[in-house]
């Protein structure tokens, strides 16, 4: 783990002087009460990095039990530009991974933990004003498994993978470049 921490700070300490960083929200997110943010890191006029973090909760009603659905999840990305105007906007393909830690309970107590794995692949275009306004639409799809977090819990678990094989992203994205 401090080898990956070290390598990821010198990554960023080694990135060119000319480096744009757009710091985002997933406006998609926060209408259904979750928080969604990233930073795009400009590596090159046409690539960057995006990690990103993000946090759900929900609360959920069936059959009179009421249920606590919580996922926190960190999210890179990497992207390709082509044709960028102001370095790393417009069109754009990239890969995203995505680790998330599921988290689910009764109202009694009872709680049962996972974690899912995804890779997948993106497109969209992002657009930036001159004042550094950030816009941007995606779509990603890809794929991925649920691992349980104890012997317990793998009915539960072995029932949200066969939900989630699937990972669709959709991204209404808004920020600011710096």
């Amino acid at each position: 783990m401090r080898i990956l921490s070290f390598s990821l700070f010198c990554l960023l300490l080694s990135a060119p002087a000319f480096a744009q960083i757009d710091a985002k929200l997933n406006l998609g997110s926060a209408i259904f009460g979750g928080l969604n943010v990233s930073a795009d890191i400009a590596i090159a006029d046409n690539m960057s990095i995006a990690p990103g973090f993000g946090i759900a909760t929900t609360k959920v009603t069936l059959e009179g039990d009421k249920y606590n659905f919580k996922v926190v999840r960190f999210v890179p990305e990497y992207r390709y530009y082509f044709n960028p105007d102001y370095g790393a906007d417009r069109f754009f393909v990239g890969a995203y991974g995505k680790l998330a830690a599921l988290s689910a309970g009764e109202a009694d107590g009872y709680r049962i933990d996972g974690t899912k794995g995804t890779l997948g692949l993106l497109v969209g275009n992002k657009w930036i004003a001159q004042s550094g306004f950030v816009f941007e639409l995606n779509f990603g799809l890809g794929t991925g498994g649920v691992f349980p977090g104890a012997d317990g819990d793998a009915p539960f678990i072995a029932a949200i993978d066969a939900l989630s094989k699937v990972d669709v992203r959709l991204g209404i994205v808004a920020g600011w470049r710096f």
